[in-house]
């Protein structure tokens, strides 16, 4: 190679050196924010751009069982400009040592003597503990791998799930490594009945190995309430590496479940996708499934002291402490809440009866979602009271209870709203006085100089359904006239473009027998007569004697090509064809 060219190529790199440059960006995340106590969970730190070293974050109460790392590298050019990304990726399987609320991080990137931070992670960890919920077998040999094989009574269909993002692949994902759906339910294991829990699907595949999915089964949950988020997307926006294999995942979907008590457990079906594989020219479709889901549910403590009890952690308030109903204010609004996290499907107010007012069904909105502590939002109950008698009397809360790990059974102490009634509407108050009573005495027949009128709708009148008939009578009759007058024309001009295609065919036929084969085409065509291969004495009686002229034409022509005689009589035979394609009383 020349110095010139060698010279050139330094230049050129010395001049594009800036387009590859870009900023630096460091962050944190995890597959879970509340884990329990000796339970996995996935953690990821991404960094990308240049950068001279990673200060990778402070895992103090938990315990690192796994590390892996993986980084790729990209150059494009897009309108001109080149762009560079790499990205470095750390994936870590952490165990937690013990209950409480930590912070994982901030990491750093030291870039020219510059630190730049990331994020920091907040783990809430409970106090039970365990990993992985029970299943009824440890193989899966004969796991069903799509709609067909799905068998809830075989054993190997609720195969011992992972219990994070970053546990290594179980027996039923290790049949299809490349891609598969993994099942993720939390809290994990020793659920009491009528505790909510979350069941998340993630997609895992190999980077860069399909180009479309589409889920076609999604999960069926027995024995329980249950309220879904499914994405509407699928993204693959993060990377992860299990077992030193890395894969792009995307989240499917969320399902809360509530049990319902009719059962010691929850179970679950299989959520079956199509993927499609490969390239364009070798696309293939791949269908992939998750595991069945079956979680056993253990009874609330002393269950049988509080038969009514649910399980959470709630308070209960009211946004006031008494009413004052009066001539200005005949209606009130009272406003009970429901806080905390817990089953909110059976959490609800209820008001004990008072013959001295009249409360209305409430009004019930709530505002609930997943969040790191569970199943968590507000509850609201809007009753409207109102005054049936004077005086003073109270509204109380029917009692409930409800039972959380940290704190037990509880029950919300919460006082009777004072109701101070000192002006009612006398529709409803029977006490006051009672009512006049008033008898009617119903009419048996109308007196005789009654003047009868005929009071029948306009619309059941016969002279005016005649009326509306006739216009339209009129329309439809003109309407069909029309319709056949426009098919009569189309079938004319259609006749006569067919008829002056086969006069052309004919006129520019080269010999006898290319102008016989055309005329036998033309009356088949035109007419429906078929002549080849019929006798002409069954087409003379076929068609009464009408195609008389036509069959001694044929026999001209037959005559003509039999003796080789001159191209000045085929041109007469020609002229002849066509007038006798002209109609004379054969229709098709």
């Amino acid at each position: 190679m020349s110095d010139f060219i060698i010279k050139k190529m330094v230049f050129a790199a010395l001049i594009l050196l800036p387009f590859f440059a870009f900023a630096q960006s460091i962050t944190l995340s995890t597959d879970s924010e509340i884990v329990q106590t000796d339970a996995l969970f996935g953690f990821v730190l991404t960094a990308e751009g240049s950068f001279d070293s990673i200060e990778e974050p402070d895992f103090a109460n938990f315990t690192v069982e796994n590390r892996s790392q993986s980084q790729s590298n990209s150059i494009s050019i897009i309108n001109g400009k080149f762009e560079k990304k790499s990205s470095i990726t750390y994936s870590y399987a952490l165990r937690a040592e013990k209950a409480g609320v930590f912070e994982i991080g901030p990491a750093a990137l030291k870039v020219k003597g510059k630190t730049i931070k990331s994020n920091k992670v907040t783990i809430t960890v409970t106090g039970q503990g365990g990993s992985s919920a029970p299943s009824n077998s440890n193989s899966a040999q004969n796991a069903p791998q799509n709609e067909a094989e799905t068998d809830t009574t075989n054993e190997n269909y609720y195969e011992k799930r992972a219990n994070s993002l970053m546990a290594p692949l179980s027996e039923w994902e290790k049949k299809t490594p490349d891609y598969f759906i993994r099942t993720i339910v939390n809290p994990a294991n020793d659920l009491y009945a009528g505790e909510p829990l979350a069941v998340t699907y993630y997609l895992f595949v190999k980077p860069n190995s399909i180009s479309d999915v589409n889920a076609y089964k999604s999960p069926v949950f027995d024995n329980c309430w249950k309220d879904e988020k499914v994405e509407k997307m699928v993204n693959f926006n993060k990377r992860i590496s299990i077992d030193g294999r890395v894969y792009d995942y995307a989240l499917l979907g969320t399902y809360i479940l509530i049990p319902d008590g009719t059962m010691d457990f929850i179970e679950g079906t299989q959520l079956i996708m199509d993927l499609i594989a490969g390239s364009f020219f070798s696309a293939r479709k791949v269908t992939v499934s998750s595991i069945g889901v079956r979680i056993p549910l253990k009874p609330m403590p002393e269950l049988l002291k509080h038969k009514n009890g649910i399980f959470g952690d709630f308070t209960v308030s009211a946004d006031k402490e008494n009413l004052t109903l009066d001539k200005d204010n005949m209606l009130e609004t009272l406003t009970f809440s429901i806080k905390g996290c817990g089953n909110f499907q059976d959490a609800e107010i209820a008001l004990e009866s008072n013959p001295n007012l009249k409360i209305f069904s409430p009004e019930i909105n709530s505002s609930v979602s997943v969040t790191p502590k569970g199943y968590c939002g507000t509850k609201t109950y809007k009753f409207m009271v109102k005054g049936l008698k004077k005086g003073e009397t109270s509204i109380k809360v029917k009692a409930f209870e409800f039972f959380s790990r940290e704190n037990g059974w509880q029950k919300p102490d919460l006082a009777g709203i004072r109701v101070n009634v000192k002006e009612t509407s006398g529709v409803e108050d029977n006490s006051a006085e009672e009512k006049e009573a008033v008898s009617f005495e119903l009419l048996k027949e109308l007196p005789a100089n009654v003047k009868k009128y005929e009071i029948s709708p306009l619309t059941e009148k016969k002279w005016f359904r005649l009326a509306i008939l006739i216009p339209f009578a009129i329309v439809l009759a003109a309407f069909i006239i029309r319709m056949k007058v426009k098919m009569r024309s189309y079938r004319a001009l259609s006749t006569g473009a067919k008829m002056n295609k086969w006069k052309n065919k004919i006129i520019n036929a080269k010999d006898s027998a290319e102008l016989l084969n055309d005329f036998y085409d033309a009356l088949e065509d035109l007419y429906g007569i078929k002549i080849k291969g019929e006798r002409i004495n069954s087409l003379k009686q076929k068609y009464n004697g009408k195609i008389d002229e036509i069959t001694d034409f044929i026999r001209k022509i037959e005559q003509i090509s039999y003796s080789g005689m001159s191209n000045a009589n085929v041109e007469e035979l020609k002229n002849e064809a066509v007038k006798l394609l002209e109609p004379r009383g054969l229709k098709k």
